[in-house]
């Protein structure tokens, strides 16, 4: 048997969405919702059935979103690899990371789901037209329609529909991996 240089070696502390995985439940967050409202309204005598129309939709789509998106953690960097159409992929130092928090909305909390949320500093990343049109018009959700889009937009990465126990656990590795991995100041010229 050869022995593999030591670039190649395998590293055994990668934890990827294997680990801790996005529920398929999250692909029919936004369809449950919109027969929750058109159930709703028929109470009250209305029906919207371009929300019907939505159905099928969102189902195609969120099922292409979260099937292109991977994501690992490993000694130094968090890891996002995302896009149906248009490939993405950031690696982001833990030394960069800001802000790490979980939250629960209320279909989060009825069926036991999370988002894990990590923010930086940077505004490298992606394309910031959801942030424009939030600025623009002061929605506080994305581009998509959906409080909570999987992935990575602008400054922040974004892991909707883990089980909470999975988002506590894996908000826990990331700050612990932030302590061991401290920015390096390299650009300060000090």
């Amino acid at each position: 048997m050869e022995n593999l240089p030591q670039t190649m070696t395998v590293n055994s502390n990668v934890i990827t969405e294997k680990n801790y995985p996005i529920t398929k439940l999250w692909v029919f967050k936004a369809p449950i919702i919109i027969i929750l409202i058109n159930v709703v309204a028929l109470f009250f005598g209305y029906y919207f059935p371009y929300l019907v129309l939505a159905l099928p939709i969102m189902l195609i789509a969120n099922s292409l979103i979260r099937a292109n998106f991977h994501y690992s953690l490993d000694d130094k960097y968090f890891h996002v690899k995302q896009g149906v159409i248009s490939k993405k992929q950031r690696n982001l130092p833990y030394g960069v990371i800001q802000n790490v928090f979980v939250k629960q909305d209320l279909f989060d909390r009825i069926f036991g789901l999370a988002s894990l949320r990590i923010e930086n500093a940077s505004q490298a990343g992606g394309d910031n037209k959801a942030h424009w049109w939030n600025k623009s018009y002061g929605s506080k959700s994305n581009a998509y329609g959906q409080g909570e889009s999987l992935g990575s937009s602008g400054n922040k990465v974004s892991l909707p529909g883990l089980k909470k126990q999975n988002a506590e656990e894996l908000k826990n590795l990331i700050l612990q991996k932030m302590k061991e991995n401290p920015i390096e100041d390299s650009q300060s010229g000090l």
